[in-house]
């Protein structure tokens, strides 16, 4: 298994497993996503888990400054592993890999948004250190 940057040429992939991330087909059409300004975009980034030349897991991030914090922050904005390489490793690979190039882009902290039902993934980000310190709002606009 291996770690690497995503490609342009990984988008059908890519797509196919983020229906398994959201629970719906809604990926399988062309410009119903935000890909190629995420591609091209110096802050977001995307790395993928493959194994045996297939895409197999994602993480995807932000960097950005907030006024109240001397250097920019990474904010997790997605991570999933296909079911049948859950628990073997793969999304404390790309975690490691996110959280070294956050610290290469001289990040302060990482902050990771996780909705309630997710109780395995609060129990895996605890396990990697994150402390969850409060609530996040959502509201559509």
């Amino acid at each position: 298994m291996s770690i690497r940057k995503v490609k342009q040429e990984d988008y059908e992939e890519l797509m196919a497993l983020y229906n398994g991330f959201v629970g719906e087909d809604r990926y399988s059409k062309h410009d119903n996503d935000s890909f190629e300004k995420v591609l091209g975009s110096p802050n977001n980034h995307i790395f993928v888990a493959e194994e045996d030349e297939k895409i197999i897991g994602f993480a995807t991030f932000l960097i950005r400054d907030v006024v109240r914090y001397p250097k920019p922050i990474a904010e997790l904005d997605e991570l999933f592993v296909g079911i049948p390489y859950q628990k073997k490793g793969v999304g404390h690979k790309l975690m490691e890999q996110v959280e070294k190039a956050a610290k290469k882009r001289n990040c302060y902290r990482m902050f990771i948004e996780s909705a309630y039902r997710h109780e395995s993934a609060h129990k895996f980000y605890e396990k990697l250190g994150y402390k969850n310190y409060g609530s996040h709002f959502i509201k559509n606009l």
